[in-house]
């Protein structure tokens, strides 16, 4: 009797325990909804008109009127303008996954020509598409070069300039990229280096 009444209450004691654990398995295993990132909001009037659906040539646009009022001539007169999407990173040719761009032509001085690799640019806010196509406009119309390339680079800065990287983080705010910008044209950043054309 003694038996059956203490096999009863650890029954009656592990049941509601087996119950209680798989609860709180079903509960431990529902997926937490993660915010999306909230879209960066562009203020400034001179940008405002970027969009998802705006060209590379509206880029380009962007670019040659930020480039005038930054104190430079038009980046573009007397040159042929060629910008456009290229399909994915050609490893082979040294292009590695964190460059979202690449420059042709860099030492004629007839042509600004580059392409921005589509995939990149698709998922891409529109502060990054900023920074990437400053990039390789950087490359070249200005023959701009990184500060270091990969096997040289010891540390990252504190403060990226655009040439740096093509590829920044998505939450990169909208105001670091009007005083990097600014850096850009200005030709004030920590490492600055040119193609050297007198070799060709």
């Amino acid at each position: 009797m003694k038996l059956k009444l203490l096999q009863r209450i650890l029954l009656a004691y592990c049941i509601p325990l087996v119950f209680m654990q798989c609860s709180k398995e079903e509960e431990e295993q529902e997926p937490v909804a993660q915010e999306e990132p909230k879209p960066e909001v562009i203020t400034d009037p001179f940008y405002v008109g970027l969009n998802d659906k705006s060209t590379l040539l509206d880029y380009w646009d962007i670019f040659a009127k930020d480039a005038i009022r930054s104190g430079k001539p038009d980046p573009g007169a007397g040159r042929v303008i060629s910008v456009f999407f290229g399909t994915e990173p050609d490893f082979a040719s040294g292009v590695t996954a964190d460059h979202a761009g690449r420059a042709f032509n860099i030492c004629d001085e007839g042509t600004v020509s580059f392409e921005i690799i589509k995939s990149f640019w698709e998922d891409f806010s529109i502060v990054q598409r900023l920074y990437t196509f400053y990039h390789e406009a950087g490359h070249a119309r200005y023959k701009y070069r990184h500060p270091c390339e990969s096997f040289e680079c010891t540390a990252a800065p504190e403060d990226y300039p655009i040439m740096w990287l093509s590829v920044l983080p998505a939450n990169t705010p909208f105001e670091d990229f009007l005083a990097d910008k600014e850096n850009f044209f200005k030709r004030r950043w920590d490492g600055v280096r040119y193609f050297n054309c007198e070799q060709n």
